[in-house]
């Protein structure tokens, strides 16, 4: 078990290395995209008479706006997978806490078994003597 949870950590950070520069990647490649969108809108935005224009621009800036003021995806993500990290450790440690309870009820149980089988002989054997110890009536 030492030896799973030393290489948890570096698949992890192995893992999310891998996620980060896969969402970089795709973060350059939307960034282009829309830059590219942009330039040949604001090229065919200046060919159209007005209010289009001014609507246009404002609905655009409403949008920046919007996207700013969104709280980022990733913080909330973060959050998530911290938050069930340490929902599997606290099983972990449940798990641990029974297994060590468990082993210490089966002390116990071991424990009791001769003290039982002495309470059964016990009980036998009062009651044989009670039984010789009977005087018939009469």
């Amino acid at each position: 078990m030492a030896s799973r949870t030393t290489r948890e950590p570096a698949e992890r950070d192995e893992r999310h290395g891998l996620l980060q520069g896969t969402i970089d990647v795709f973060l350059d490649r939307t960034r282009a995209v829309t830059e590219l969108m942009a330039n040949v809108g604001s090229g065919a935005l200046g060919k159209v008479p007005e209010p289009v224009p001014s609507t246009v621009t404002r609905m655009l800036s409403s949008l920046r706006q919007l996207a700013e003021q969104a709280p980022p995806l990733t913080a909330e993500l973060d959050v998530l997978v911290d938050e069930v990290h340490a929902k599997r450790l606290s099983i972990q440690a449940l798990q641990a806490e029974l297994a060590a309870l468990d082993r210490q009820l089966e002390v116990l149980e071991r424990s009791l078994g001769p003290l039982q089988a002495w309470g059964h002989q016990w009980d036998r054997l009062q009651h044989s003597l009670t039984k010789s110890l009977d005087l018939p009536k009469g």
